[in-house]
This record gives structure tokens, sequence and C-alpha cells, in this order.
């Protein structure tokens, strides 16, 4: 089915409760409430333990438009992380639009929490949930990434996809009549310091480590409670470098997206010093370090030219949807927010990558 440009988001609640009323799931009492929408998802909890994810678009340009992909490739991982406690646990699906209910969702458990703050206790739980996460293949039970793919893209040249992701994700910017010279300068210059590092990937797979990543650690994309840090929303995931999730963990375009939120380096070794650590192999940490030199300024590169092109495709999406939905005017305040800060953004992203090799 194809992307969606626009929502009545009054209609889909009705829609889709008619619908789970007719395949009793729930029961006549259960509230169903819109909790959240972005671009991909509508997100509505059912009574007070359940939520319904409604995939209703998808930017993410490997789902090809089709936002059906999108639920059947987050059950996929869903299903391989069960028992592991690190997200949502799976309790229903529909996996094919239908004729009366035009989309596809999932059903899980609702987990009570706050969205990432990037507090030292709250920066320590992501730690170690990513530290669990990255470990996980190393664990009975999920050493079997094959049953991931091919839903699940298995990256084994990230640098090259992310640049050649970035490229694209520039593009429509560099192409909008309004594009503003400064800004074009500023994308082609990052994609060239970009391109110069790209030598470099031999090293990744001279020091091997794969396991399923995360990708877009958005403080939204975090719901962490007084005990642990739970990750949700594997839109983006694949089979990768861990250094995935930590360069897209500590990119300035991810924290900023938090009240413009700036970092302390110290907080960033903090961060750091706590996944290697959690990690308990001593091995593993020292490749992942290699990894996350290598590779990990990538992903902030990527984020930077995504948030370019998003400029110009976003406002399509949330334009008639600001009436209807907090979280809609809450994204597009953030998007202007985030042309306020590039240039400062892109100077963070250029010094990351002057850092030196291994």
């Amino acid at each position: 089915m194809p992307a969606s440009t626009s929502l009545n988001l009054g209609q889909l609640r009705e829609q889709l409760q008619r619908h789970l009323r007719s395949r009793s799931i729930g029961t006549e009492s259960d509230t169903l409430a819109l909790l959240a929408h972005g671009e991909a998802n509508a997100i509505f909890r059912l009574g007070q333990d359940r939520l319904v994810r409604v995939a209703v678009n998808t930017p993410n340009q490997r789902f090809q438009g089709d936002f059906s992909r999108l639920t059947t490739f987050e059950w996929t991982i869903l299903r391989y992380l069960q028992g592991s406690g690190l997200g949502h646990r799976l309790l229903g699906q529909k996996l094919a639009p239908s004729d009366d209910f035009p989309y596809t969702y999932l059903i899980t458990n609702y987990i009570p929490g706050q969205p990432l703050d990037y507090s030292r206790p709250q920066l320590q739980r992501c730690a170690e949930t990513l530290a669990r996460l990255h470990r996980l293949p190393l664990r009975a039970g999920y050493e079997n990434l094959a049953q991931l793919t091919p839903l699940v893209q298995r990256v084994s040249r990230p640098l090259t996809l992310f640049f050649e992701e970035a490229r694209d994700y520039a593009q429509p910017y560099l192409d909008a009549p309004e594009a503003e010279p400064e800004i074009v300068e500023m994308l082609r210059s990052v994609l060239a310091k970009a391109e110069a590092r790209l030598a470099s990937e031999s090293l990744l797979s001279d020091h091997f480590h794969e396991c399923l990543v995360h990708s877009d650690h958005t403080y939204e994309n975090w719901v962490i409670d007084d005990r642990q840090a739970f990750l949700i929303d594997w839109e983006w995931a694949e089979i990768g470098s861990p250094a995935g999730d930590l360069g897209h963990f500590l990119s300035p375009v991810t924290v900023r997206r938090f009240q413009g939120y700036q970092l302390p380096p110290a907080d960033r070794q903090f961060f750091l010093k706590i996944y290697y650590d959690a990690l308990e192999d001593a091995a593993l940490a020292q490749k992942i370090r290699i990894h996350f030199t290598v590779f990990g300024a990538f992903p902030a590169v990527r984020s930077l030219c995504w948030t370019a092109g998003y400029w110009v495709t976003a406002r399509r999406w949330y334009a008639d949807s600001l009436a209807e939905s907090a979280s809609a005017a809450s994204r597009m305040a953030r998007l202007e927010d985030s042309r306020r800060q590039f240039p400062q953004l892109w100077a963070e992203v250029m010094d990351w990558l002057e850092e030196p090799l291994p």
C-alpha cells in the first residue's frame, strides 16, 4: 500500500476501534486514545496496559513507500527480541490491510516511563541497554541473526551505505528552488569530508562484530524508568556494526532534538565508559572502540543530510495534521529549530570527521 500524505487522526481512531471490537480485541470498557504520531506511525493506548502501533506512512526509503512492510519489519524484530527485556513484548499483529481497516499494526505491552533527558543516571541506563543489545548474538537463543534476514538489512559496508544514503537524503534540499547557498555549501563539504574517510572501511572487517542495531536514538525512542532503559520504534534497525548505535546516540543532530540540548564532552565520555564496561568482554570492547573510531561519525553525517532534506518533505506530511495533533505541532516546531541550529550542527559533525583514525 502506498504512503499517505495526510491523515484524519480522529477518523483513524474510530476505524481502529470498530476493527478491534469486531475481532474481540479489548473490551467495551477499554479506551482507545491517541498517544503520539509521527511520520511513520500513529500510536494508540488500548486500555491501561497495551499499545496499538498503526503504520500509516514511511519516509524510510528502504520500504519503498509500502507501510505494511514497515509493520512486518518491526514484527520480525520484536519476535527476535522476545525474552530479552530490551523493548516491547509482542502481543498481536495485523500484517496486511483489510476491507474494514486499510492499515497494518502491532499490539504490544505499554511500558511506563519517561523519554531520555540526558541526565547521567539515564545515560547510564541507556549505555547498559545498548551493551546488552550489542552482545546479544553471544547469548544462547539470539546467535542466529539470519532469522532476521532478508527483511532486516545486513550492512557489510556501513561507511559506503551511510555515505550514499546521506547523499540521497540531501538531494531534495540541493534540488529545491528555495535552497540557501550557505546550506548547499555545508552539505557538499560534509559529504566530501565523509567520502575521504571511506578507505578506512576495511578496518571493520578486520575487527569483525555484527549484531542487531536500532539506529534511531531520538530521545522519544527511549522509555526509561528507575531501573532500566527500553528501546522502542525499530523502523531504522539493521544488522551491522554496533558503532552505528553509538554514533547516532551521540550525534549532535540527535541530541539537539531534545530541547536544543548539547551533550557536554564529559558526559559523552561517561556514556562510552559505562557502555564499554557493561559489555563485560575486553576483546569485544576493543573491537567496538575501533568500529566507533572508524564509523561513529557517519550516522551524524547521514542525520545532518536527512535533516536538510526533511525540511522539504516533512511540511507536506504535517501541514494537514497540526490542528489535530500536538505531536505534529511539536515536530513542526522542532523542524524550525533544526534550521536555526544547522550551522552549529554542521561544525560539530565536521570536527568529528577530523578525529584521527586508528
